[in-house]
């Protein structure tokens, strides 16, 4: 990737570059993206999208000023990503406050939780099989990944990293949520929010 980098020095002369997604950590395929952080004195865009031997940028570009004035969350991929040069440590201090963040909002609590089991236990509705009920089942499959690392008091970094997680540590979770969202039935819906509500009552 030292054409990329290259690319990117010579463009913009970054304060810092961060890469982040599957080329930081080896799992890019021929459908991969290269997706990076890159921090400036001064900036005239916001995105490059430029293609490089192949390979489609998906960079964006910040001012200093304006990773030290966002709130972390505004910078979450960079949680894990890979320092590729800092100048005065600024990616450094991002990375660690994005850390210090994802820390303080990883754990909900139990009255939370409780909530959201509730409002699961609501899709029994779907068994009618209106449109209320495909409504609501749909609603909780776009919602209800996001909800099940809430229940496991984990941080949802988004859904690569959740189904790789799901993949390595929840098999049976993995089949179901896979099963929903493939065959988007309510039957199978239903059972995977079966396995959500039991990882929250165990949790809350």
């Amino acid at each position: 990737m030292k054409k990329i980098i290259d690319y990117l020095k010579e463009k913009y002369n970054p304060l810092a570059i961060v890469t982040y997604g599957s080329f930081s950590c080896g799992m890019n395929d021929s459908y991969s993206d290269y997706d990076c952080l890159i921090i400036v004195n001064k900036k005239d865009n916001s995105h490059d999208d430029t293609v490089i031997d192949g390979i489609l940028l998906d960079c964006f570009i910040f001012t200093k000023d304006e990773v030290i004035g966002e709130d972390p969350d505004a910078f979450l991929t960079v949680y894990d990503g890979n320092i590729v040069m800092d100048t005065d440590e600024i990616a450094a201090d991002l990375k660690t406050r994005v850390r210090k963040y994802v820390e303080e909002h990883s754990v909900i609590s139990s009255d939370e939780k409780k909530f959201i089991i509730s409002w699961i236990k609501k899709m029994h509705r779907v068994e009618k099989n209106d449109d209320e009920g495909n409504y609501r089942a749909l609603a909780f499959l776009w919602e209800s990944i996001t909800d099940y690392f809430l229940l496991r008091d984990l941080f949802y970094f988004g859904s690569k990293k959740a189904v790789t997680y799901l993949k390595e540590n929840d098999a049976e979770g993995y089949r179901l949520y896979h099963d929903a969202i493939t065959d988007r039935t309510n039957a199978v819906i239903r059972e995977w929010a079966n396995h959500v509500i039991n990882i929250g009552e165990i949790s809350a």
